[in-house]
């Protein structure tokens, strides 16, 4: 969007303002219908400074819509509106730069991080078929080695394992008689 400047003023739509009998309502034709990012730093800028001069304002369909008295539009309240609307323009540019450089920095990160998942998914699939002969090879060589030996009992440490686990349920159960014994009592 180019800068916003007054271009005109709407002659057909002026008319006598709601304010009093005396003021009018103008209507200053802008170069192009400003966005509400833009009104905003308009607003933000007026909202700034004090001017005695200064009667009802909006915007609205490409216009600056206000209350004044004729004789105080040149004099006062052009040099305010254009003060404003430099000042809106200007930031405006900076905040539109700024939103720019942002989004051009997250499609340069997304495209970065396209890059770096294409080159790990070329090395994941280049190390998966390098694992897969080695799981290959792996279970070849279990398999001969299984057929080799033949089937052996259970070590000696499962043996001591079970019959310790088999001590632990017997007292286990005698504890849990007792204690019913006892509640039975009480």
């Amino acid at each position: 969007m180019d800068d916003i400047a007054i271009i005109d003023i709407d002659l057909a739509k002026t008319t006598w303002s709601r304010v009093h009998s005396s003021m009018r309502t103008l209507y200053l034709k802008l170069s192009a219908e400003p966005d509400l990012e833009w009104i905003r730093l308009f607003r933000e800028e007026r909202e700034s400074r004090v001017v005695i001069k200064r009667h009802g304002l909006w915007v609205e369909d490409g216009y600056i819509v206000f209350d004044c008295l004729l004789p105080d539009v040149e004099a006062h309240h052009l040099p305010d509106f254009r003060k404003s609307i430099a000042y809106a323009n200007e930031r405006y540019r900076e905040l539109k730069a700024a939103r720019h450089k942002a989004s051009r920095q997250r499609k340069d990160d997304e495209l970065d991080e396209q890059q770096q998942l294409a080159s790990l998914r070329t090395l994941i699939r280049g190390n998966e078929a390098a694992k897969a002969a080695t799981a290959a090879a792996r279970a070849t060589a279990v398999a001969k080695s299984a057929a080799a030996k033949p089937a052996s009992a259970p070590p000696a440490a499962s043996a001591d394992l079970n019959s310790r686990r088999k001590e632990l349920r017997a007292r286990f159960r005698a504890a849990m008689k007792n204690r019913t014994r006892e509640s039975d009592r009480g």
